[in-house]
């Protein structure tokens, strides 16, 4: 574990592993970097890969106040710290809407984006926009049976996304109800339309078919709204396509990243 803080003192734990070009990964709401290790040391083998717990998250200082575009301003003095003048954004359903505005307000320091899920939708989160959908059906039931349920309903290879699970650290179940405030409140009613609208970078967006926490309708939405954008559906795919389809997820990466090393040469 590293630890790196920002101008404002909040503490923020970072990983790195590897050499070449970066790949910085941004994880999604109470979530943390662990959920990318695995394919992040498939990926250090030929980049550096730098894994952040944002703010709120993880094993990152947890304010009671977030703004959302804290989460930009800190990857950035990251890099800064880092000595990296640019990198490549992977970010994952709602990382994604920071990986957007990280390339708004500090473009020199993005190459490229790939987005896994991203939503342009703000009117309240993933998560609960599903339990809503089916609340009448699973509102009496206890936690396991729901969790159970939503599983059918959020990824393809349920016993792979299972077992993966079981090495991702559960650091949102060790949240104050003031953290987890914050955190959610940070995310809720951002602009993310006109976030999009002004993001000037090449773009690949992916969407996992059998997601319904964020569609491929809305991925396809954020899509449609980057003028340099290209959308790719993952058949076998829901919330995580970089493990239920990860050598796809990996050929397609290497393609689009080469593709953007050959259009940067002409």
């Amino acid at each position: 574990m590293k630890l790196f803080r920002t101008t404002d003192g909040t503490a923020l734990n970072y990983r790195s592993m590897g050499h070449g070009k970066p790949i910085i990964m941004i994880h999604t709401i109470h979530m943390n970097h662990t959920v990318f290790e695995d394919v992040a040391k498939r990926l250090s083998r030929h980049y550096q890969v730098i894994l952040i717990d944002l703010r709120g998250h993880g094993y990152s200082d947890k304010p009671l106040r977030i703004d959302f575009e804290d989460y930009a301003q800190d990857i950035s003095e990251l890099m800064d710290f880092l000595y990296l003048k640019s990198s490549l954004i992977i970010a994952n359903e709602l990382g994604s809407s920071i990986a957007m505005d990280l390339a708004v307000r500090f473009p020199d320091k993005v190459t490229e984006l790939v987005l896994i899920n991203p939503t342009a939708s703000n009117d309240m989160l993933p998560k609960e926009r599903l339990f809503l959908k089916y609340a009448e059906k699973v509102r009496t039931w206890d936690k396991a049976d729901q969790e159970q349920f939503f599983e059918k309903h959020l990824y393809y290879a349920k016993s792979k996304v299972r077992k993966f699970l079981k090495g991702v650290d559960n650091s949102a179940e060790l949240l104050t109800d003031y953290e987890q405030r914050a955190v959610d409140s940070s995310f809720q009613n951002k602009d993310i339309k006109d976030l999009l609208m002004q993001v000037n970078k090449r773009t690949l967006v992916i969407a996992g078919d059998a997601n319904e926490r964020v569609t491929p309708i809305e991925s396809k939405d954020v899509a449609d709204l980057i003028k340099d954008s290209e959308f790719l559906i993952f058949k076998k795919s829901g919330v995580y396509p970089f493990v239920e389809e990860k050598e796809r997820f990996l050929k397609t990466l290497k393609t689009f990243t080469e593709k953007s090393a050959k259009t940067a040469s002409v």
